[in-house]
């Protein structure tokens, strides 16, 4: 045996005997493939699930026990998890993250580039990208990258979908003719409903992928709405709309008090605003890997109390308020599995480290909507006109 798969086989055995003192009482049962091809089993029963350590950085990083190291080795392929994609991110309780760097970066940013340049690279760091990279996993039939509204499990997205579109037109008292703001319009799943039902919309964005997209959607269906390439703190509309529709995008821009201020002045007295977004209970909340993967900058889950406060200072009132976290979960967990479904043409394309990122990153989204980690509402809120004919 040369001495550096002698100097291998010490490390494994180094590392199995860290990893059974940390997993002696895993209550997710797992099996860890070495280099060597030896198998160690973790927890009591069946394995659901197995990671297969292709290298001594594989080994290194799965025994520093640390989420942001494994992520980064799954990412280069050191690491491969096999079987039930979610449980996996059980362990996530039981490991650290610790990388200070990252956090300090991530919060320094905005103050030496400005917040305007910080969202555009972030937004272009996650949505730049062809089209086709998001269709692999948003429903073909409507394409829209946020959750759907289900009322059982079984239906297809689509169906939850159509509900969620429903609701917020409904909610939102819209009918033909109607001038509604969407922020955040990503692949025009709503601006096409909404042109359907005679609409008129106007779309706001920072990624130019999705500006194009949509602006070649509009000539291939005859669509009428406008797009227009503007950070959401420089947009100046020349009126006021009927309504505001902003589909989980709320988590990039978490200065609330600026999001209302602007809300407070954009929609007509009597209009409406229709608002999701993905809910933690801390400001900020975000692994390294969201951070350098997946959403950089100040990206934030939104904080309902923190927003409800900011809120109570503005002339704007909450009409209602439904936590939807089950519905998260569904389609979250749809999205991955159209995903790997779809990992061939994905990685063809796209390369495996942009297949890799996202694997995980809808696998771990789902996996926290389901443990109840993070929360999804929707909101109706509205600058409301009071009897005597005041309006807010």
């Amino acid at each position: 045996m040369g001495a550096v798969s002698i100097m291998t086989s010490q490390i494994g055995s180094l590392a199995f005997s860290r990893l059974s003192r940390h997993f002696a009482d895993s209550k997710v049962p797992f099996e860890v493939i070495m280099p060597s091809g030896e198998s160690h089993k973790f927890g009591k029963g069946q394995p659901s699930f197995t990671v297969t350590l292709k290298n001594r950085r594989a080994i290194k990083a799965l025994v520093s026990l640390d989420e942001g190291n494994v992520g980064e080795a799954f990412l280069d392929g050191s690491i491969e998890i096999t079987g039930d994609m979610l449980r996996p991110f059980e362990l996530r309780g039981t490991l650290s993250d610790a990388h200070p760097l990252t956090t300090i970066w991530r919060f320094l940013q905005p103050l030496v580039l400005g917040q305007v340049s910080t969202n555009r690279r972030a937004i272009a760091d996650h949505y730049d990208i062809d089209a086709d990279f998001f269709l692999s996993f948003l429903d073909p039939e409507i394409p829209m990258y946020t959750q759907g509204v289900y009322v059982q499990e079984s239906e297809s997205l689509a169906a939850a979908t159509r509900r969620k579109f429903d609701w917020c037109i409904e909610q939102c008292r819209l009918k033909s003719g109607d001038r509604v703001l969407e922020i955040g319009p990503g692949w025009g799943g709503f601006a096409e409903y909404a042109f359907k039902r005679g609409i008129h919309l106007t779309g706001i964005t920072i990624s130019s992928y999705s500006r194009d997209f949509l602006n070649k959607l509009k000539e291939r269906t005859g669509g009428d709405w406008d797009i227009q390439l503007v950070d959401f703190l420089e947009y100046q509309p020349k009126a006021e709309f009927d309504a505001i529709v902003i589909m989980g995008v709320i988590e990039h821009i978490p200065d609330y008090k600026a999001v209302l201020e602007r809300f407070s002045r954009w929609v007509k007295p009597g209009g409406r605003i229709f608002l999701d977004g993905s809910a933690a209970t801390k400001k900020y909340e975000l692994s390294s890997f969201m951070v350098r993967h997946i959403y950089g900058g100040n990206h934030s889950f939104l904080v309902l109390h923190d927003f409800l406060d900011k809120l109570a200072s503005t002339p704007l009132k909450l009409v209602e308020c439904y936590n939807d976290r089950d519905s998260y979960f569904y389609t979250f967990r749809q999205w991955a599995i159209n995903f790997d479904a779809n990992r061939d043409k994905v990685v063809a394309r796209f390369g495996e480290f942009n297949f890799r990122r996202f694997q995980l990153y809808l696998w771990g989204a789902a996996y926290e909507f389901f443990s109840g980690s993070l929360d999804c509402y929707r909101m109706i809120i509205e600058r409301p006109i009071y009897g005597d004919g005041r309006s807010a």
